[in-house]
């Protein structure tokens, strides 16, 4: 099952105190009314409700929108319903519905475009023109705020599926061969002539099971979680799991009520924890119900995939992210974006104070005399307020203990003066060098090492090329072009070039200028310098450019 990345924006504030329906939740019946698109008027003869459609075997596609979004605008002009609807809906294959609920400040003038919403504000464009599938204003009696209540619209656009079984997943702004494809790949399927039936639902839209993060570091402890749906007439009172970790099984046994057809409970499951390194596979499978074996096997099995990373890795630390893979791993990773080959946090989207950690392998630093690490980074403020902060934190005790050796804060983060209004992807010119001494830990054989993300509801923090490597000598400059020594140094850098160097300037971690020299430069003093690493930058009189890095003890 692969991930469905939510990576378009939002328009929120309107009902903060709400909270989205959580997936997998028993969606809620209702029934509206769709506007006649020509004249205005609400069809009150002809209503639409959901149960209907979803007991009739049908999915059901619900995209909550206000006419004053922009990013509703973006995705209405994508024609993802428009597609979905024509090819999948009533005069297609008659496999779906779709339903656009304005559930804002809507009315006829605003979704045509002729005028402003009940509260003045002004549309993003005509909403009507060309749609076939219905649209429903909430504002406009006799349908009400009560679906917008009953789903938690906490902000537009909402892209509900809501599944035969009634359950309901949010699915997010996707093309229509995505919502379509979701059909089958999320919904559950079942033997409808069962009078004894149960099954165990996908969880949430990207996992079949719930309370098992993705990867952890060294150690494991997780209490998985399962639906259990009655999607027989008869009550459920009973159930038989078989769990299987790594190939062994045990049993659980749960007891309760699920009297109701589409009923649905989360069942906790017993805890288990691993400390072994590498892929492991957690499986649930229903027995029985109500004492008797499950005879229809369809949805009554779900899997899940998780990796330990306990072990020291043999291999040196240089990615670019390219195709990342475990042992790297993400602690939150739906607040990621890996794009361009690289690695995208997006603040644009995240709640300020919300953070995101990207995990490296455990290394042996041991090897190297002066540990540096070195990685790219890109990033542009949304405004003067919103601050990202990016960090560097390392454990030699597995994560029970984090030490911060990076630490920058807008606006020093900012790799560019300017500001970017809409979601920032960075261009060749935006990304800046960053290196950090890891001198404090070299004599460390097993290090633990993340970098965490802070956003500031701002704009995207982007990083790339992570490397850990030897800072003794001088492996970054061209060959034969530039010799900067000792490295490292105490008082006097000496500069040897092939050419004479006109210039020489020293930037400190955070990309700050802390000295400068012009003349014909063969040595430069560093006395004054605090010590640390630094990157020097040398000009030749011909204009050719060489950066070193350099050590400051």
């Amino acid at each position: 099952m692969k991930k469905f990345l939510f990576l378009s924006l939002f328009c929120a504030g309107f009902i903060l105190a709400n909270a989205q329906l959580s997936d997998g939740s028993y969606a809620p019946d209702f029934t509206v009314y769709e506007i006649d698109k020509s004249n205005g008027t609400i069809l009150s003869n002809n209503p639409y409700t959901l149960y209907q459609y979803t007991d009739s075997g049908k999915t059901v596609y619900l995209d909550f929108f206000a006419t004053w979004c922009g990013p509703c605008w973006n995705y209405h002009q994508t024609g993802a319903f428009e597609t979905l609807y024509s090819q999948y809906g009533p005069n297609g294959t008659n496999e779906v519905m779709a339903f656009a609920i304005e559930g804002s400040y809507g009315n006829y003038a605003s979704l045509a475009n002729t005028g402003a919403d009940n509260a003045g504000y002004s549309s993003q464009g005509n909403w009507l023109n060309g749609v076939l599938y219905p649209v429903i204003p909430t504002t406009m009696s006799p349908n009400t705020q009560a679906v917008v209540n009953s789903y938690s619209i906490s902000y537009f656009p909402t892209v509900y599926m809501v599944c035969p079984n009634r359950l309901v997943y949010e699915i997010g702004q996707q093309d229509a061969a995505t919502l379509y494809a979701a059909k089958s790949e999320v919904c559950s399927s079942y033997d409808a002539s069962v009078e004894t039936n149960a099954i165990i639902p996908r969880y949430s839209i990207d996992n079949e099971i719930g309370g098992i993060g993705d990867a952890y570091l060294c150690d494991m402890t997780a209490t998985p979680k399962v639906l259990l749906q009655n999607v027989g007439s008869t009550a459920i009172t009973s159930a038989e799991f078989a769990i299987t970790l790594d190939g062994q099984t045990t049993t659980y046994s749960w007891t309760g009520n699920l009297a109701e057809k589409y009923s649905v409970v989360a069942v906790n499951l017993p805890q288990i924890t691993s400390n072994t390194h590498g892929e492991h596979t957690y499986e649930v499978s229903l027995v029985s119900t109500n004492g008797v074996a499950v005879a229809d096997a369809t949805s009554k099995s779900r899997s899940y995939t998780f990796y330990v990373s306990s072990e020291t890795t043999d291999e040196d630390i240089d990615e670019d992210f390219s195709d990342l893979e475990y042992p790297w791993f993400f602690d939150t990773p739906d607040y990621f974006v890996m794009y361009n080959g690289a690695v995208c946090f997006y603040a644009y989207s995240i709640s300020s104070g919300k953070y995101g950690s990207l995990y490296a392998p455990i290394m042996d630093i041991s090897r190297f005399q002066v540990p540096v690490l070195k990685f790219d980074v890109a990033h542009k403020r949304y405004n003067a307020s919103n601050k990202e902060r990016l960090q560097v934190q390392v454990s030699t005790n597995c994560g029970s203990t984090w030490t911060t050796l990076y630490n920058v804060v807008d606006p020093n983060l900012a790799t560019s003066t300017a500001y970017a209004t809409s979601v920032y992807i960075p261009s060749a010119t935006d990304w800046r060098a960053e290196v950090v001494d890891l001198s404090s830990i070299s004599n460390k054989d097993n290090v633990s090492m993340r970098f965490r993300f802070t956003s500031g509801y701002g704009n995207n923090v982007w990083i790339d090329n992570v490397r850990v490597v030897e800072g003794l000598g001088i492996e970054d400059h061209e060959a034969g072009i530039l010799s900067v020594y000792p490295n490292p140094v105490a008082d006097m850098l000496y500069v040897s070039s092939a050419e004479p160097v006109s210039e020489v300037q020293i930037f400190n971690l955070q990309g700050q200028l802390v000295l400068t020299q012009r003349g014909d430069i063969q040595a430069v003093s560093v006395t004054d310098l605090a010590d640390g690493v630094y990157m020097l930058k040398a000009t030749t009189q011909s204009g050719t450019v060489t950066t070193q890095k350099i050590i400051k003890q």
